[in-house]
């Protein structure tokens, strides 16, 4: 499995039929946009989400290694960013998520730190 820095959003739900349904759902031609599949898919994980993430539309934020759902985190590091993938059992239940966004990983100097003194994207 290579190691991929990035940022997921799920939703927790308690049956994979439900799961199901809401992926059909967030796989129909109008959520081609990706913007758009990113909102509507917060809005369905505060609505359906089993998670505590669900306050912030699902977002775990960019994904730790050994997370509690290591199940989640393998589908997660195969998936490319903007696709909807599940549902993903595990003991929290049946996960829907979508990788939102993909850091760059820089090579790591002899300390251990990125050797670049860059700034995020869009910067001078």
């Amino acid at each position: 499995m290579s190691i991929r820095s990035i940022r997921v959003s799920h939703i927790v739900l308690s049956t994979e039929d439900l799961a199901k349904v809401l992926i059909d759902h967030l796989k129909e031609d109008e959520y081609k946009d990706r913007e758009m599949l990113f909102k509507v898919f917060a809005k369905m994980a505060k609505k359906y989400s089993a998670c505590g993430s669900r306050h912030k539309g699902g977002d775990l934020g960019f994904l730790e290694h050994n997370t509690s759902a290591p199940e989640l985190e393998k589908a997660a590091m195969e998936a490319p960013v903007g696709e909807v993938r599940g549902p993903i059992k595990s003991k929290f239940g049946f996960h829907i998520f979508v990788v939102t966004e993909e850091e760059e990983m820089g090579d790591l100097g002899m300390d251990g730190l990125e050797s670049s003194m860059a700034s995020g994207p869009g910067t001078l």
